[in-house]
């Protein structure tokens, strides 16, 4: 699949999230109780680290599988892996379900249930991610979304209930639903081939082996996404934490273009990885980033008409707008050359930098500004721009360029400026700002950029 038809898909599997998530991001906190709400975030805060738990399993088979066609892989190969990982995770669910008991910890014990569906779904998406069969991964992607939106619905207008411990097991239901689907779908195209105790320990052995390193890398890079939120749940009360956290889902609206260029550029640089090729991907990722950073103007409008008790989230939103504009060149860029370019252990390494640097700037932040929450979110900004800068270090053939380093301060100093402010003013100083600074820096940029956007268009190709 070409580059451009791999970003549509992921692009309109995106858009649907978004709509999704506009959804779920507006109407749960407006009609949930601040406590509810909470205690549904706590949960979502938990499972975003269940990913860790398959130990690097997955990684390995992504790596495994990167650049490779679906056609290419064996049906016995791929139904061994993913028999492999189901009693791996039975495994490594039983210890955390057994600690979640003894803490008598409800949410915890939710989320050690998803440990098994949530990371299956996972191998599904990234063995379609790694084979470039993006529209696969657009379905399995919206699906999910979908049937939680659709309960969601159905919790807050039909049954009325403000209990968060419906909203958290419909997501686990959903989960092993999302996964049982997948798994007899698979079962249709593989055999049912039996797996021995040796194959068993050799592929988790190749496997995690191939994959730790990403994975550990992975990891650090949720804890420092995450690490801004554990702070202010330590040591914030609930509504601050539950403010927080509804910043942290308004993420989602711009990360639809995001995840569609970090998703598909894996598959991608696994075939190529020419200078000139990244260095012009780079300039059309930051011309996108600012552009989509945009969407905190309507943010705002939605939150001053609809969601007043939810306005003191709004400095923390841009703030966290202007960290994704930094980490868009990270997260869709250098992180999959990493992999690509088989530099697992400088990732790691790299990672670990960041990780402490991440919990440094939040410690000296959070005490500086005296327990004021948005203090971790300019921790989250200062960690963002420092781990830019790591990247051009460890990959100096595709530092960026003097031009591209302008292009990010320009773009931030006015954004800064324009958010703060009326919305109305704001968004169109911005607008005309944008159009004129990228047209003056990245001329021929744009000419390529609009030839992706209509190649992406073009139904022949």
């Amino acid at each position: 699949m070409k580059l451009s038809r791999g970003i549509i898909q992921v692009v309109i599997a995106n858009i649907i999230n978004l709509i999704i998530s506009i959804g779920n991001g507006f109407l749960l906190p407006k009609f949930l109780t601040v406590e509810s709400y909470a205690t549904l975030k706590t949960f979502l805060l938990y499972i975003s680290y269940v990913g860790i738990l398959h130990l690097g399993y997955i990684d390995g088979v992504y790596i495994k599988y990167g650049g490779r066609s679906i056609k290419e892989i064996e049906a016995k190969v791929f139904s061994h892996e993913k028999k492999v990982l189901v009693i791996f995770q039975i495994i490594i669910s039983l210890p955390v379900l057994f600690i979640a008991l003894l803490l008598k910890d409800t949410s915890l014990l939710l989320a050690a249930s998803s440990i098994l569906p949530i990371n299956m779904v996972s191998f599904f998406k990234f063995v379609y991610q790694a084979t470039g069969e993006f529209k696969q991964y657009r379905y399995i992607t919206n699906i999910t979304s979908i049937m939680i939106f659709a309960l969601n619905l159905l919790f807050l207008f039909v049954i009325k209930t403000d209990n968060a411990l419906w909203y958290i097991s419909m997501q686990v239901a959903v989960s092993f639903t999302i996964w049982f689907f997948y798994e007899n779908k698979s079962k249709a195209i593989c055999k049912a081939y039996k797996v021995t105790f040796e194959e068993i320990y050799c592929l988790i052995r190749e496997n995690v082996c191939l994959g730790a390193i990403i994975m550990l890398g992975n990891f650090m890079g949720i804890w420092i996404t995450n690490i801004d939120r554990w702070f202010v749940k330590i040591f914030h009360d609930v509504a601050e934490f539950a403010y927080y956290s509804f910043a942290v889902t308004m993420l989602k609206l711009i990360n639809v273009i995001v995840t569609a260029f970090s998703v598909t550029l894996y598959h991608f640089f696994c075939k190529t990885t020419q200078q000139e090729d990244v260095a012009g991907l780079r300039k059309i990722v930051l011309m996108v980033g600012a552009i989509i950073i945009a969407a905190i103007f309507p943010v705002e409008f939605v939150i001053q008409s609809y969601l007043e008790k939810y306005m003191d989230a709004i400095p923390i939103i841009r703030m966290l707008f202007t960290t994704q504009f930094v980490l868009i060149a990270v997260n869709a860029i250098y992180m999959n050359l990493y992999k690509a370019l088989n530099l697992q252990k400088k990732y790691l390494v790299r990672m670990i930098v960041i990780t402490v640097v991440a919990f440094l700037t939040n410690m000296i932040s959070g005490y500086l500004w005296n327990g004021n929450v948005m203090a971790y979110a300019v921790a989250t900004f200062i960690t963002a721009f420092i781990w830019l800068v790591l990247c051009q270090i460890d990959l100096p053939v595709y530092r960026m360029r003097w031009n591209e380093y302008i292009y990010v301060m320009a773009v931030i100093a006015v954004y800064i400026v324009c958010a703060n402010l009326s919305i109305w003013f704001g968004i169109t100083f911005y607008t005309i700002w944008i159009g004129a600074i990228t047209f003056l820096i990245f001329p021929n940029d744009i000419k390529r950029f609009v030839k992706i956007v209509y190649e992406m268009l073009d139904k022949k190709e």
